[in-house]
C-alpha cells in the first residue's frame, strides 16, 4: 500500500489561507456537470471550498475526506456562513467508502483524485464510488498528466494568519517517470510573535496519469461509459495537457 498525502493542522491552515475559495470557473464547471442530478457526493471535499457554495445554492450535497483537520475546517466555515452540514460530512478514505445514502452524481475537484496513488487503492476507490451511485449515476473527477504546481513545497513559502502568526512551509519532492508517482515531504512551522511554537511534517504522494491509463482504470471498475476531456472543457485530450477531466456513467 502506498503512503497517502497528509493534511494535518498547519497544512490545513496554510491551504485555507492560500485557497480560501473555489476558482469561479472550476466551481461553475462542476455545477454544470452535476446539473439537476441530486443527491451529490463530493470525494475529498477538504475544507469545503466547493461543497459549501453548492450547499448554499441549494444543492443536496454530502462530503467525505480522510483528514480530520480538513473536515474541522469545513465545519468551521459552514458555521461562519450559516450553513447546516449536520450529517453531511464523513471522515472516510475513498477506497473505504461506506455511506447509507446512494447518489445520482459524485465528483472530486481540483485534481485531488491523484492523491490516491497505488493501483489497488485506485481500483478499490473507483469500485466504492460506483457502488454508491444509483443506476445511471455519474462520477466526474480530475487528474494531472505531469508535474504542474508542486504539492509538497520545494523551497520555502509562508502565510500570515489573521492573528498575525506566520506559517512557513519548506520541503521537497521527486517524481518517478516510470510509475508516475510524486513523493515528498512538507515541513510546516508556526511562528507566534517571531517564536517557533509548533512544527509539523506532512508526507506527500501524488499520481500522474495518461488519458489512456485513467480511462482504462475507470472501465476496469465497471463504469459503462467513460469520457476523458481536456481540462474543464468538452475538448478531447491533447498531448500537452496537464489536466484531464474524466466523466463516467454507472
Amino acid at each position: 500500500m502506498e503512503p497517502r498525502a497528509e493534511y494535518r493542522d498547519l497544512l490545513t491552515q496554510a491551504y485555507d489561507l492560500d485557497k480560501p475559495t473555489a476558482p469561479p470557473d472550476e466551481l461553475a464547471f462542476h455545477r454544470g456537470v452535476i446539473g439537476a442530478a441530486e443527491p451529490v457526493l463530493e470525494l475529498m471535499c477538504g475544507s469545503g471550498r466547493f461543497l459549501l457554495p453548492l450547499l448554499a445554492a441549494g444543492v443536496d450535497v454530502d462530503g467525505v475526506d480522510a483528514s480530520p483537520s480538513m473536515l474541522d475546517a469545513c465545519l468551521d466555515h459552514a458555521r461562519e456562513q450559516g450553513l447546516d452540514v449536520s450529517g453531511r460530512l464523513h471522515e472516510q478514505r475513498a477506497e473505504d467508502l461506506s455511506l447509507r445514502r446512494r447518489y445520482r452524481a459524485a465528483f472530486c475537484a481540483a485534481g485531488a483524485w491523484g492523491l490516491i496513488a497505488g493501483d489497488d487503492e485506485v481500483a478499490r476507490a473507483l469500485a466504492a464510488v460506483r457502488a454508491h451511485l444509483l443506476h445511471g449515476g455519474t462520477f466526474h473527477f480530475e487528474v494531472e498528466t505531469g508535474p504542474g504546481p508542486p504539492g509538497a513545497p520545494n523551497g520555502t513559502d509562508w502565510w500570515v494568519r489573521p492573528d498575525g502568526a506566520v506559517i512557513t512551509a519548506r520541503g521537497g519532492h521527486r517524481t518517478d517517470p516510470a510509475t508516475g508517482l510524486e513523493r515528498g515531504v512538507g515541513i510546516y512551522e508556526l511562528f507566534v510573535d517571531g517564536v517557533l511554537v509548533h512544527t509539523e511534517l506532512n508526507q506527500w504522494v501524488r499520481r500522474f496519469w495518461s488519458a489512456d491509463a485513467i480511462a482504462g482504470a475507470v472501465r476496469d471498475a465497471g463504469f459503462a461509459e467513460v469520457v476523458v476531456r481536456s481540462g474543464h472543457s468538452d475538448a478531447p485530450p491533447a498531448p500537452d495537457d496537464l489536466l484531464l477531466t474524466v466523466h463516467a456513467t454507472r
